[in-house]
């Protein structure tokens, strides 16, 4: 039995094909030799995330008006290594009226 996933990415052709392939997202791995790199990017989109919501006056309930549920953004708040997808960042980025590479700026 088909789930509606694979239904949605039957009807998007080759491209819903790779994605429902793309079942297993890879998470960083603390063997990688990249894994302290990637844990230092997380903890600074924390920071960064954190602070445009309170410089943006907002709540954390207010990401909810953004397709994030509230538990999603607590978190990502919360706990740097729950910062997983683009997806959230793009999201977020729109939440805050941002292109997501300024979400990625560290300044």
């Amino acid at each position: 039995m088909a789930c509606c996933c694979d239904f949605e990415y039957a009807n998007l052709g080759g491209l819903g094909q790779w994605l429902s392939e793309q079942t297993d997202m890879q998470r960083p791995n603390a063997d990688s030799a990249y894994y302290d790199e990637f844990l230092q990017l997380q903890i600074k989109l924390q920071k960064r995330i954190v602070s445009l919501r309170k410089n943006g006056h907002l709540v954390q309930e207010d990401m909810a008006d953004y397709e994030l549920s509230l538990r999603q953004y607590q978190r990502m708040e919360q706990n740097p290594q729950a910062i997983v997808s683009l997806w959230q960042l793009f999201k977020i980025a729109k939440a805050h009226g941002l292109d997501i590479d300024e979400i990625l700026r560290f300044d």
